[in-house]
C-alpha cells in the first residue's frame, strides 16, 4: 500500500498532495492535455526518463474528451513506473484536423520475460478496461500491448470536429445573434 500510495503521489497535480481530500466547496478543474507537460516533469523527477512532443495545431477539446485524453498517458505512465523496470519513454500528442492521436511508447522490460506483472497481449488490467470505456464515450478507440522490439505501447485515436466546421458554426450562431 505504501508503494501505491507513493506512486499516486507522484502522479498527483504538484499543489495538491496525493492523500489529501478537498473539503465541500473545494472543487478543482479537471487535468487536461495542457497539464501533461507537468505529468511529464514529476515522472522526470521520480527518475523515469520521459520525453513529451507534441504536434499539429493545438485546440481547445471538451472538458471531457480533454480529460479522457490525460488520463490515457497518466495511465500509461503510471504503468510504466510499476511494471517496465528502468525505461525511457515516448509520449507523443498529435493534433489532426479530425483526431487527437496520443501514444505511449517505453523500451522496458517485454511481456514475455517471465515477470508476472508484465501483461501480457489482451484487454489488460482495469486501469486499461477503464480507459477504453472512457474512450469509446467519444467514439475513440485505445489499443496497448507488447512492441515488437521490447517494451510497451499505449495508442489512443479519438475523433474531433473539424475545426473549419466548429469555427463555421460559431459564426453562423454569432450572425443569427446578431441580426
Amino acid at each position: 500500500m505504501t508503494d501505491l500510495q507513493h506512486l499516486l503521489g507522484l502522479l498527483a497535480p504538484a499543489d495538491e498532495p496525493a492523500a489529501a481530500s478537498t473539503g465541500p466547496g473545494e472543487l478543482r478543474p479537471q487535468p487536461g492535455v495542457d497539464q501533461v507537460p507537468a505529468l511529464i516533469d514529476r515522472v522526470q523527477a521520480a527518475g523515469l526518463e520521459a520525453r513529451l512532443s507534441v504536434t499539429g495545431t493545438r485546440r481547445v477539446l471538451p472538458a471531457g474528451l480533454d480529460l479522457a485524453a490525460y488520463r490515457v498517458v497518466q495511465e500509461a505512465l503510471t504503468n510504466v513506473l510499476k511494471h517496465a523496470g528502468p525505461a525511457r519513454t515516448d509520449v507523443h500528442v498529435e493534433y489532426r484536423p479530425c483526431e487527437l492521436r496520443i501514444k505511449v511508447s517505453d523500451d522496458g522490460r517485454p511481456a514475455d520475460s517471465g515477470v508476472a506483472h508484465r501483461q501480457p497481449p489482451g484487454p489488460g488490467g482495469r486501469g486499461l478496461i477503464g480507459l477504453r470505456e472512457r474512450i469509446a464515450i467519444y467514439r475513440g478507440e485505445l489499443d496497448a500491448g507488447p512492441r515488437p522490439g521490447g517494451g510497451w505501447q499505449v495508442r489512443a485515436k479519438i475523433p474531433l470536429e473539424p475545426v473549419a466546421d466548429r469555427l463555421d458554426e460559431a459564426r453562423a450562431e454569432y450572425q443569427a445573434r446578431s441580426s
